[in-house]
């Protein structure tokens, strides 16, 4: 009796072993052998089945590469999620120095505005050494007594918003609309660039200065005692900015400079 070669069982007619073929296992007679009323043997029907299998590996593999080509892709868009800050946290309430520089950003005389939450990172679990909590373009520059000496700069605050950005698309900065890169240097600002026609400036207090991503931000604080409840600085910035020392003797006067309105601006030349 006709014996199926894949699960054992027998069958009266070579007819009904080629349907249990067929409607068990997936394997079909040959157009011919259809047109003559037949049915393949099992040793052929067997021989087509490892053929078709065969046949499919070279579909998996290809499907594994896909599947590895977008594994590879999703985790370098996820990668500056998954990178750390581009500095330590700090615990908002254990500064040693409370500063808040002023820097508003022009593109053709046209304000752009600098988002909240700049800094503020990992849900919220984290604060970057230099923030911003509104989009007023008051800063907020908290450090350690450790962090105190180290001269941030008016760069660092552009490389934390651009990790920023890198993690939620709604601190990247908009030109009518449009988000642009975080850049700053002194022939790009946002990625509008420095030509024949058009040049970046980087301005203190109206006087123009050459110091870039260099400048100290710790040396222009705006906010003082008399405009704490003044915009900007009103109401995120709390007015005069913090030395916290445990007497004059040992700091001194107050060593920052405060008032000091900060503009970076693309215009045309002439």
């Amino acid at each position: 009796m006709p014996k199926c070669e894949d699960c054992g069982r027998e069958f009266s007619t070579e007819s009904a072993l080629a349907q249990h073929m067929r409607d068990k296992h997936g394997l079909e007679t040959s157009p011919a052998q259809g047109a003559r009323g037949g049915a393949e043997s099992p040793r052929t029907l067997k021989k087509q089945k490892s053929l078709r299998k065969r046949n499919r590996h070279p579909a998996a593999i290809a499907l594994v590469a896909v599947a590895v080509a977008a594994g590879i892709g999703i985790y370098f868009l996820a990668a500056p999620s998954i990178a750390a800050p581009p500095f330590d946290c700090i615990a908002e309430q254990n500064y040693y120095i409370h500063l808040h520089p002023y820097l508003q950003i022009l593109i053709e005389n046209a304000s752009v505005s600098i988002p909240a939450n700049v800094g503020i990172v990992q849900n919220g679990g984290c604060l970057e050494p230099i923030h911003t909590h509104d989009s007023s373009g008051i800063l907020h520059v908290e450090l350690s007594q450790a962090e105190s000496g180290r001269n941030w700069t008016l760069g660092d605050f552009f490389t934390i918003w651009k990790y920023t950005c890198g993690v939620e698309s709604s601190e990247c900065p908009a030109v009518n609309g449009t988000y642009r890169p975080v850049i700053f240097n002194q022939t790009d600002i946002l990625g509008f660039r420095a030509d024949s026609t058009h040049k970046v400036e980087l301005l203190i207090n109206g006087t123009r200065s050459s110091a870039w991503g260099s400048l100290n931000l710790e040396q222009y604080a705006y906010c003082t005692l008399s405009r704490a409840n003044v915009a900007p600085c009103s109401p995120t910035a709390g007015g005069d900015p913090a030395w916290q020392c445990a007497s004059t003797s040992q700091c001194g006067t107050y060593p920052y400079k405060t008032g000091y309105e900060l503009v970076i601006r693309y215009v045309a030349t002439g």
